[in-house]
């Protein structure tokens, strides 16, 4: 049986996203895929194992780092470093949710998160992903999209949202995911009403990375899973996951470009089941539904849903 490897050449959101492809090779070549991941003492991929890309592993490894048609049907009987999260849509669009439902979060890590969100039981929750560190406020007074290969949302913007929210809805909670120390963002639990996981990140991979966050991530990525709305981050394939992968089908609420603090302008973006490349296509192109000043045609008094934990 011939090897496929993947590493953490990524962050785990991203490496999720190689998985498709990982199955359709297993499944066109029968290739044995094998993740080097510490996360994996968090969750469990079915029909794959745990292993190291040693030396031995590399040699004579064909590394994949695109993977178009052509390129797919050369991989038969090869051993293979996996570094590509976009393949052949004639082959992932019909799997990738099929993939996504592989992936299994640890049983206390879900008990965990089902006792979080007891605590705002019967209240709207609105789950807000702020990705800062690699991804860069390149103008503080304009949410642009151009001038940075992976652009931030300024921290403005999620206050403009959330007071538009708490508007409609008065008893509205925010879950907050994040990078760094959700506690570094004290405008936003000052002013709102503001919750996030306890469970640490014991992962010292990015122990001198700008967007180490101080919260388990895959516990993070799960819980963000679980809230109806997201105060999104365009591009951003943790956004993406937890709107529209894992768990329940999420509404995203994301700025537009050119949005100042005078005109926050926001837009409602649903792409669920749809993979990684139409989500960072529509937010580098600004093509979500442009939202009025109230939110029209958003529900926003839902509750976490932590069923499919």
């Amino acid at each position: 049986m011939p090897k496929l490897y993947i590493d953490e050449f990524v962050g785990i959101s991203n490496r999720l996203e190689t998985l498709p492809l990982a199955f359709a090779i297993r499944m066109a070549y029968g290739h044995d895929i094998i993740l080097d991941w510490r996360e994996l003492d968090s969750f469990r991929v079915d029909e794959t194992r745990r292993g190291k890309v040693r030396i031995l592993a590399r040699l004579g490894a064909e590394r994949v780092r695109t993977c178009d048609a052509v390129k797919f049907a050369t991989l038969r009987d090869k051993k293979i470093i996996l570094r590509s999260l976009n393949g052949p849509s004639e082959i992932l669009d019909p799997i990738y949710m099929e993939v996504a439902r592989k992936i299994h979060l640890n049983a206390n890590l879900a008990d965990n998160i089902r006792e979080t969100f007891a605590s705002v039981k019967d209240r709207p929750v609105i789950g807000v992903h702020i990705r800062h560190g690699d991804f860069i406020v390149v103008d503080e007074n304009r949410y642009d999209v151009k001038g940075a290969e992976w652009p931030a949302v300024p921290i403005w913007w999620y206050e403009k949202a959330m007071a538009a929210i708490v508007k409609r809805e008065k008893d509205a909670s925010f879950f907050l995911s994040c990078t760094g120390d959700s506690a570094f963002y004290a405008s936003l639990h000052r002013n709102f009403d503001v919750f996030a996981l306890k469970i640490r990140s014991h992962y010292g991979y990015k122990e001198a990375s700008t967007h180490k966050s101080t919260v388990n991530p895959v516990a993070d990525l799960f819980a963000l899973a679980c809230c109806p709305v997201l105060l999104a981050t365009p591009i951003s394939g943790y956004s993406h996951w937890a709107a529209n992968v894992l768990g329940r089908p999420a509404t995203c609420i994301v700025p537009l470009p050119g949005a100042t603090p005078d005109e926050p302008a926001m837009g409602k973006l649903q792409v669920h089941g749809q993979r990684l490349p139409v989500w960072r296509a529509a937010g580098r192109a600004g093509t979500a539904e442009p939202l009025s000043a109230t939110l029209d045609g958003v529900d926003l008094n839902q509750g976490a849903d932590t069923n499919w934990l």
